[in-house]
């Protein structure tokens, strides 16, 4: 990353005009820079208060103290800059890019950061939602602040202050609200897989359709939360070690791969755990003793549970596309409503393939297991135990071999 420099003499003498303006000096002109390059300079304890920056670039810049109150700074590109202890308080910041930024102590009372009209080539507009992901944004002051939308996934928030703030359908993924000030926060539709949220106070806060899974309440005061529609775990029974390495799990599911780490849990003694509600696409569980544990309405795409003994497990409603139960012990496992359908392959850059994986029940034990209402497709169930199985009102599309099934 280049080094810092200080502003050119013609930007510091703006910077002065700017702040005699704001102080209501004759000599004073009004700050106004749109869509200029301003990267990787020096703007500590700038008095930039009403300042329209707009569409500027101010990657990699130091703003430490910075005042910013009122600022238009609509789609600024603030990635990598640091901006603790800054002042943004009612800030136009819709469309803003703050992916890696570190607003550490920072205040962005009222800001606004909700999605941007971008204008693009041919006169038409899209979208663009503001991108804290991965910001530091520990101790800030963000109480009534309009998140709606943006993407604060693996971003730490410890001990910040959302209190009365909206965050309609924002991505928390993999986030850190250790002690954070959630109350009274409308927090609808938001995605928190996997996140922190130790002592975090969520008094009167809207989690309606919020998706809770991985996360461990267990550490969580939720009287007078509204977690209407939301998806969460039933009960809080895991081990510690599984917490972890949901959290790191949640996070690799987040950042497609770059940060955490893929759950793998082959051969651990699991018996009777909740993993109800948990997200663990791509797992692995090979060998596990998993008798009488819990998977209903879990997420578990191309989760592998080769050889794994899960008599009596529950995987109602469960999300199963594509999943390995080659070799599993299944008796008396319930699926009811469950989906055992393909799903579709992409490649490491994210691009689709074409090809779709289809669950695998090669030697699989169903010997008595409750499928009442599944749906399963393009199944192979030729070489599986299928004794007192029950397929009443199950979906059976393109299935084989299914012989024997009540």
């Amino acid at each position: 990353m280049p080094e810092l420099r200080f502003p050119p003499q013609q930007l510091t003498v703006a910077l002065s005009r700017h702040a005699a303006w704001a102080g209501g000096r004759s000599e004073g002109e009004r700050l106004q820079r749109r869509g200029e390059d301003l990267s990787f300079f020096r703007f500590d304890n700038a008095k930039l208060n009403d300042a329209v920056l707009a569409r500027c670039l101010l990657s990699g810049c130091s703003l430490v103290k910075a005042e910013l109150r009122r600022a238009d700074l609509f789609a600024v590109d603030f990635m990598h800059a640091d901006l603790s202890g800054a002042i943004l308080d009612r800030a136009d910041l819709r469309g803003a890019n703050m992916m890696k930024t570190v607003l550490r102590g920072a205040s962005l009372n009222q800001a606004d950061l909700r999605p941007g009209q971008i204008v693009v080539e041919g006169g038409g507009t899209k979208s663009q939602t503001a991108n804290l992901s991965e910001a530091k944004l520990d101790g800030a002051d963000l109480r009534s602040a309009q998140l709606d939308e943006a993407n604060m996934a693996v971003s730490s928030a410890t001990g910040a202050n959302f209190a009365n703030a909206s965050l309609f359908a924002v991505n928390l993924a993999g986030a850190d609200l250790s002690g954070a000030n959630l109350t009274s926060a409308r927090l609808r539709d938001v995605n928190l897989i996997g996140a922190r949220m130790e002592g975090a106070l969520l008094q009167g806060a809207d989690l309606r359709g919020a998706n809770l899974r991985n996360v461990d309440l267990s550490k969580v005061n939720l009287k007078g939360v509204d977690l209407s529609a939301a998806t969460y775990r039933k009960a809080a029974n895991l081990p510690t070690e599984i917490e972890v390495i949901l959290h790191a799990h949640s996070r690799w599911i987040a950042t497609g791969g770059a940060e955490g780490a893929r759950a793998i849990l082959n051969g651990k003694k699991l018996l009777g755990c909740d993993f109800s509600s948990c997200d663990l696409r791509g797992a692995e569980l090979h060998g596990c003793d998993l008798k009488g544990a819990d998977f209903s309405n879990a997420q578990l795409l191309f989760a592998s549970f080769l050889g794994a003994d899960m008599h009596k497990a529950n995987f109602d409603q469960a999300d199963l596309g594509g999943v390995n139960f080659t070799s599993a012990n299944m008796a008396e496992a319930t699926f009811r409503g469950a989906k055992l359908v393909g799903a579709p392959l992409f490649s490491a850059s994210q691009q689709a393939t074409g090809r779709t994986l289809y669950p695998i029940m090669v030697d699989t034990d169903l010997t008595g297991a409750d499928l009442r209402g599944a749906v399963l497709d393009h199944i192979d169930l030729s070489k599986a135990k299928l004794g007192r199985a029950n397929f009443s009102g199950a979906d059976l599309r393109n299935c084989i071999g299914i012989t024997g099934a009540a």
